[in-house]
């Protein structure tokens, strides 16, 4: 730890290569018992370019080092403040003590005017040169190395010489070094009025809102996650570039926080018209029985009417007594309570097609079986208006279908077909099968559908 002799070899090596200043970061007072200095020793460890440690920066704590000046002019203070978690953050400054070291080594033993307890900029100890002791005692390194050098000496492995900072654990005269550059370059961190960060916050809170209220939840993440890389590098390249401290951890955990309200205000949203969507369905399928009571409860007691209606047609109609006329109008008046049998009818079956509990009774058949069958059901209708029905039924393999529906469909097309074709006309039929479809194709010679009424043709009736 002290050994004179070492100690006046090493810095008369150092100033003999003319360095702007030397710090000693170890304390030398009257720890190290009495010393006895010749004149040589005095010119050497009384140079005004070399900072002795003190060990207080307070005067009434105060132990001078051994080669102190009478006007205290190379001295200087190590006290380092520590936050609660051991980590050296800040520097102690007070004009009314004695400056730190690297305050007077900066500024060629003057003071500063940087205001209390600035925050200390680390720039890591790699940027700094750096030689052991046995290299300089031998003369060992290039002659330019010193010169116009700030130079700290230190201890860099035991374990009182280590100081635990933002970046890790340094030795003291690195530290001191840290600091040093930070006066030199004016690199200390800065703070801007809490105003400013509390405004960025409003105003990212203000372009977040606006973001998740005016683009889908996709894209809002998107920008979300693009806003905080934005703001992350922005802050990062403010540090590097001003020294001016942006918080990221604050900004980032406000978006988090907002777009865990918007995720919740958007799952409230979602149960909300889920809910609402519950009640309308409800409403319809309440809605839709009824209609479908009412439909079917008409449709049901028109049947019996109609069938007394046409019992008495068909009984006044086998009487010869009545004129011709009114055999006429009788007969008309059969033909069109069929038909309003048949709406009955075909009103009836639609609502049971719609029905929740309707199914597809899928069975193995022929399709040519049930054109024919339903030929034959639909041959007397066709005789009356002297149609000839052509048949061209290629055979075909037998498929999966409901044999029940799909006479439904066949009858409907058929019957259609005979009733606007005109008397003498003719109606074809064509089946033919491919690797993926069946297909079933009628055609009649009569008018056919009007081109602004095909629209309509998949609509109920």
């Amino acid at each position: 730890f002290w050994d004179q002799t070492i100690w006046r070899d090493l810095l008369q090596q150092i100033l003999r290569h003319n360095p702007k200043s030397i710090g000693v970061t170890l304390f030398f007072g009257d720890n190290i018992g009495q010393t006895r200095l010749n004149s040589q020793d005095l010119l050497i460890f009384k140079d005004e370019r070399i900072l002795w440690a003190t060990n207080s920066r307070e005067l009434e704590k105060l132990s001078l080092p051994f080669a102190t000046l009478p006007e205290r002019t190379n001295i200087a203070h190590i006290d380092l403040l520590r936050d609660d978690d051991g980590v050296v953050r800040r520097l102690l400054m007070n004009p009314n003590y004695i400056p730190n070291i690297a305050e007077r080594s900066a500024f060629n033993k003057k003071t500063s005017r940087l205001r209390n307890l600035p925050v200390i900029n680390y720039r890591g100890s790699q940027r700094f040169q750096s030689i052991d002791l046995q290299n300089v005692l031998k003369n060992n390194f290039d002659p330019d190395f010193f010169k116009n050098k700030i130079v700290f000496i230190g201890i860099e492995k035991t374990l009182n010489s280590q100081i635990l900072t933002p970046v890790g654990q340094i030795s003291r005269h690195e530290f001191w070094a840290n600091v040093t550059d930070n006066y030199i370059e004016n690199r200390f961190i800065q703070k801007l009025p809490t105003i400013v960060y509390a405004a960025a916050l409003l105003l990212l809170m203000i372009l977040s809102v606006f973001i998740i209220t005016h683009y889908t939840q996709v894209i809002s993440l998107f920008l979300f996650l693009s806003l905080a890389t934005v703001w992350t590098a922005f802050s990062m390249w403010t540090f590097d570039t001003f020294y001016i401290w942006l918080p990221i951890a604050s900004p980032l955990t406000l978006l988090v926080l907002i777009w865990i309200v918007y995720i919740g205000y958007q799952a409230l949203r979602i149960e909300q018209a889920h809910n609402k969507l519950q009640q309308e369905q409800r409403y319809i399928a309440e809605l839709e029985q009824l209609k479908n009571n009412f439909v079917s409860l008409i449709s049901h007691d028109l049947k019996t009417p109609i069938a007394k209606i046409q019992a008495v047609i068909d009984r006044l109609t086998v009487q010869n007594s009545l004129p011709d006329s009114v055999q006429e109008d009788f007969q008309n008046l059969k033909i069109y309570s069929e038909e309003l049998n048949r709406y009955i009818q075909s009103i009836l079956k639609v609502l049971r097609v719609e029905s929740k509990d309707f199914k597809i009774n899928k069975e193995t058949a022929d399709i040519n079986s049930v054109i024919e069958n339903v030929i034959e059901r639909t041959r007397p209708l066709a005789k009356s208006k002297s149609i000839s029905i052509n048949l061209n039924l290629e055979p075909m393999f037998l498929v999966e279908f409901d044999v029940t529906l799909m006479t439904e469909v066949m009858l409907n097309l058929v019957e259609n077909a005979i009733k606007y074709t005109p008397i003498n006309g003719q109606i074809t039929i064509h089946t033919t099968e491919t690797d993926t479809d069946v297909l079933v194709s009628v055609s009649a010679t009569g008018e056919g559908i009007d081109p602004e009424d095909q629209i309509h043709i998949w609509k109920k009736f």
